[in-house]
């Protein structure tokens, strides 16, 4: 395995482990883009603390893994 993959599958695990946590946080959060539920995008919520934090998380890995995927694909990063 190359560290590009490595990366990869550490990025993947923890958006699995940071969707699982905000998963009971409501119907709207989490894992809910991937099982397809009513994701309402622009919808204003008053999420605060903990779960305002691993949205960001969440988000910040997802853009990281969407970069070194693309990175990865065109052979800039071996």
């Amino acid at each position: 395995m190359t560290l590009t993959s490595i990366l990869l599958l550490v990025c993947a695990v923890i958006c699995l482990i940071v969707g699982l946590m905000l998963s009971g946080s409501g119907s709207t959060t989490g894992l809910t883009a991937i099982i397809g539920q009513d994701l309402e995008l622009f919808k204003k919520t008053k999420d605060r603390g903990l779960v305002k934090i691993l949205q960001m998380v969440m988000f910040l890995v997802v853009i990281l893994m969407i970069i070194l995927s693309v990175l990865f694909a065109f052979k800039i990063i071996p």
